[in-house]
């Protein structure tokens, strides 16, 4: 059986820093590392750790035609294995400049690129397909705009019983997803989404909250996501760690292949999982697509909740470490 991820692909560079952080000042030369260049965004990230954790993958994006989209492709069938799908665009493959100091957490400076031609109608949910996941809504202009082609791939997903998948990213200011009523993207789609897992920065970015993610305000927050529809939230917080809270065995047995199964020793759980504490990380970036596909091959193997956030949370700390 096998997992769809969908949605945001870009290309991520990430230049080198071994002393003090370059800056801005008009003509000043800064002296930086080398450049790592490697496939980012959620169907690279989630799909990549899925399939390290072997679980078969089939990725869905939309790249450029420019030499980008040759890293895209190669990497990607490296990452998620050889069933990668992409729509070719006359736009520029999306890349993110990443900003990752040793003194701070990351910065991405982001084009979307072609990942604004996204276009869910195209995900082919085949007979084996028992989830399907989409990555980063905020950073895909055409689902921004028009929520309607996404709730129709969960739709069809769910009529299908296959358990569906969201993820978000960060909502930066100026972009198309800053102009959007996520309020009432969040009511038109939301419902038909099974597995939510975004961070408290995607959440409180996208709904204009400007709070800290106390335990208090997290579970208000994962509240809050469950009367939207969801079935299950995982709602995290960097190296505060994450939440999982879940909606009534009701709404889980409606949860498709992975959630039916489970839907009385799931239900209504909220359990706070503390992030392992790692003193010298390898990277954070995809840090949180790790977490998502560790919940998701969790719920594959049938793991209780309290298992199913350990195994998360494992997986997260593999990562961190850099162990492929």
């Amino acid at each position: 059986m096998t997992v769809v991820v969908a949605g945001h692909l870009c290309v991520d560079l990430t230049p080198e820093f071994d002393g003090a952080e370059p800056g801005m000042d008009p003509g000043v030369l800064y002296r930086v590392g080398p450049l790592r260049h490697r496939i980012g965004g959620s169907v690279a990230n989630t799909g990549g750790a899925l399939h390290a954790l072997g679980v078969p993958v089939r990725a869905f994006a939309t790249v450029g035609d420019d030499e980008l989209s040759m890293v895209c492709r190669e990497q990607l069938i490296q990452r998620v294995g050889a069933d990668a799908r992409l729509t070719t665009s006359s736009q520029g493959t999306s890349y993110s400049i990443v900003i990752e100091h040793p003194t701070h957490d990351r910065t991405f400076w982001n084009h979307e690129g072609a990942c604004a031609e996204f276009d869910p109608a195209r995900v082919e949910l085949a007979a084996d397909a028992e989830a399907v996941h989409v990555g980063y809504p905020s950073l895909l202009p055409g689902v921004c705009l028009d929520p309607d082609p996404l709730r129709r791939l969960f739709a069809r997903a769910r009529a299908a019983s296959i358990t569906t998948s969201l993820d978000l990213a960060h909502v930066a200011a100026g972009s198309v997803a800053s102009r959007v009523d996520w309020q009432g993207w969040f009511a038109a789609v939301v419902a038909e989404v099974d597995v939510w897992s975004p961070s408290w920065d995607d959440m409180t970015s996208a709904l204009g909250v400007n709070a800290s993610p106390t335990p208090q305000a997290m579970e208000a927050m994962a509240e809050r996501m469950l009367g939207w529809g969801a079935a299950v939230v995982s709602l995290s917080a960097g190296q505060r760690g994450f939440l999982i809270m879940t909606a009534s065995a009701d709404r889980l047995v409606r949860g498709g292949a992975l959630l039916e199964p489970l839907a009385t020793q799931w239900a209504e759980k909220s359990l706070w999982f503390h992030a392992e504490p790692i003193a010298s990380p390898r990277t954070t970036v995809g840090a949180g697509d790790t977490l998502t596909a560790g919940l998701i091959d969790a719920l594959r193997r049938g793991m209780a909740p309290q298992d199913a956030g350990e195994h998360a949370r494992a997986t997260v700390g593999s990562h961190l470490r850099g162990v492929e």
